[in-house]
């Protein structure tokens, strides 16, 4: 079993230990599973308690196989409004891939197989660059960059389909801590004002977040754009995260 649970982490699979579901990532090291409010059932030291707080306090010392069966962080809430209609038909659609053209306001992306979209940049578009998630103008963009973009799900059909993009973030998703775009639905507040729970526009993620990861966490409202790191996402529906970092776009 152990031999499986490292093979797991090695080659980034998603492992199901203690009726928890995770996802992790291609880098096998414990910084993947390193968000503040992260609870850690060690299993070399199983009645590891509960506390809320940074795992290394509630299960130090126990390497990386003793902080795999890590569950986010819980607390009393009601449970969000879903629209499922949102889920199967999104206003906004995204994709990885590299850019293949750049012709005036559109940029051609190409994503895996024939997948491709043609992303059309406005004054409303968001150019975002690298891990630090800095603000960037359209002239950042480069043939051969790979890019995640997020756009419009209402298209031309032309072949590539054109789309209003709603945000470009530079950076390869696989190998880079880059940050995603994240549009507000709705919002909820703990009852001790510790932190808030926000679902996404597409309604299929939700994100907790605390005074670690915005300082004005407080204020985020529905309707509010989003920049959220975040390393470890549950494999429900809606998925369910804990924000490492957060920038409010206003």
């Amino acid at each position: 079993m152990k031999n499986l649970q490292r093979l797991a982490l090695v080659f980034g699979c998603v492992v199901t230990l203690g009726g928890v579901t995770i996802t992790t990532g291609v880098e096998a090291g414990a910084h993947h599973y390193e968000g503040r409010r992260a609870v850690c059932e060690s299993t070399q030291q199983r009645n590891c308690p509960d506390r809320y707080g940074d795992y290394r306090q509630a299960c130090p010392n126990n390497g990386v196989m003793g902080r795999v069966n890590c569950r986010l962080s819980r607390g009393s809430w009601e449970a969000f409004d879903i629209d499922q209609d949102k889920m199967r038909a999104p206003s906004m659609l995204r994709m990885m891939g590299a850019i293949t053209e750049i012709n005036g306001n559109k940029v051609v992306i190409r994503g895996e197989g024939q997948e491709c979209v043609a992303a059309l940049i406005s004054e409303d578009t968001y150019i975002v660059k690298g891990e630090k998630g800095k603000l960037r103008s359209p002239k950042e963009l480069k043939v051969g960059q790979e890019v995640m973009v997020y756009y419009s799900a209402r298209m031309t059909r032309s072949l590539p389909p054109q789309a209003q993009s709603f945000a470009i973030v530079i950076g390869d998703v696989r190998k880079e801590y880059v940050p995603q775009y994240f549009v507000v639905d709705q919002v909820q507040h703990a009852a001790d004002g510790s932190c808030v729970r926000v679902l996404n526009s597409t309604n299929d993620v939700i994100a907790r977040i605390d005074k670690y990861a915005c300082e004005n966490y407080a204020s985020i409202k529905a309707g509010d754009k989003l920049l959220l790191w975040s390393r470890v996402m549950t494999m429900s529906l809606p998925g369910q995260t804990n924000a490492e970092k957060v920038v409010v776009l206003r």
